[in-house]
Formats: C-alpha cells, structure tokens, sequence
C-alpha cells in the first residue's frame, strides 16, 4: 500500500510560483530564494496545514476537488506568502549556500547522538521566549552541528514557540559497542533577561556505520528551561 500526502505537491507548486512572481516584484524585504530558502517556506506551510492522505485513484480525485477551491487555494496562497516574508527576515547562516556539503560514509566506529530539543520559557509568565540565543558547549566549546543547516548558537522564534533543537556531529569511539556518557551543558541569555546555564549528561553506545538520516524519533527532549527578567527575584532557587 502506498500512502501518498496530495498537500506536499500544491504546498510545493504554489510556493514556488509565489516565490518567482515576488522575486519578479523585488520587494525592499526580498533577498533570496536559494533552494534552502524556498524548502524552509514549503515546511513552515507543511507544518501549518493539515495533511491530505491518499491511497486510491478515488482519494486523488476527491482531494483534488477539495484543494482546488478558491477558499483553499486563498489559505494557502497566504500562509505561503508569510512563510517567504518570514525565511527573508530570519535567514539561516547557510541560506544562500548552492548546496550543503554531502556527508561522507564512515566505517569507523562512531557515537551518533539523538536530537537535542528543549524549550525556553519566560519564567514569570510561563509563555514561550522568543528571541534568546541558545549555546549548547562542552569543555566551554560550542559543539560542532551535523551540517551548516543546524546552528549552533540556535535562535528561539514565536514561529517555533520558544523551542530550539541541536544535531550533533558524530564522534569518533575506539571500538564498537562502547558505552560512554557526554557532559554538555545549555547557556541561554536574552536582551533584559538573567542568563541560565543547565548542564546535560547524554549516555550513547558506538556503532559501526554512516551518517544517519535525520530521524526525528531519535531525540532527547531537555527540560523547560526559563529565564527571568533582570531585577525579578527567581523562585526556583
């Protein structure tokens, strides 16, 4: 059986369309439309639609009635233009790259780590805290990311709700199998906010192998980490 969402392939089309007609306008906003720039629009709007699955010739026809109304079409149109206007104002280091650099095999034993997400909240308010730079270090070095698409500082967005997400590069272990523990730890500081630090202990075993795909269910999920403003006493300590 094969499951197919019919809303990647209009998401897709009506970005891109949107992105040659705006790269045409040349609005003052408007700065590139690289193709890490136009599939960061095409996810912001995946991640913002519900899904239209298929698995028939039926379903394909039903759903295609559905996307094509003027209303749909409307809704996506605009949730499209705001993903363009927002990947132009909150670029990515490797925005304008060609192309990210191609991960080469490795052999060797190796520690692959999981994703490591969390969350940055105000701490008087309990509400998402946009805007705050994210460290993740270790000896009081920034750790290396996978490629130049993970940043390391990482930003927090009200896009994101306050949520950041590291990908560490493998590293090298002397043999397979070989159980070792990871000390990190996570500065955050924002504009008339006290910084933070939390330290993070991340146990993994070597394995023989390449570069892993990104595999979102390989994640380790830090505690809500908050920040209070300059001058406000925290409870927590």
């Amino acid at each position: 059986m094969n499951v197919h969402n019919q809303m990647e392939e209009i998401v897709i089309k009506i970005t891109n369309r949107l992105f040659d007609q705006v790269k045409e306008l040349d609005p003052p906003w408007f700065s590139c439309d690289c193709e890490n720039c136009r599939m960061d629009a095409i996810s912001y709007v995946l991640n913002r639609v519900p899904p239209k699955y298929v698995v028939s010739g039926r379903g394909v026809t039903y759903n295609s009635q559905v996307l094509s109304e003027n209303q749909v079409q409307a809704d996506l149109e605009a949730l499209s233009l705001e993903a363009i206007r927002i990947v132009n104002t909150v670029k990515r280091p490797y925005h304008n790259a060609t192309a990210l650099k191609k991960q080469t095999a490795i052999t060797a034993p190796i520690f692959n780590f999981p994703l490591i997400t969390g969350t940055v909240l105000d701490g008087t308010t309990f509400e998402p805290l946009y805007g705050a730079t994210v460290e993740l270090k270790q000896d009081g070095k920034l750790v290396t990311m996978m490629d130049a698409s993970w940043n390391n500082p990482a930003k927090t967005y009200q896009t994101t709700k306050g949520t950041y997400t590291f990908w560490l590069k493998p590293y090298n272990a002397d043999k397979e199998g070989e159980n070792k523990s990871f000390n990190f730890t996570i500065e955050i500081s924002a504009p008339d906010y006290e910084s933070t630090t939390y330290a993070l202990c991340v146990p993994v075993v070597s394995e023989i192998g390449g570069i892993k795909e990104l595999n979102s269910t390989y994640s380790l999920k830090v505690q809500d980490l908050f920040l209070f403003r300059n001058g406000i006493e925290n409870p927590m300590e």
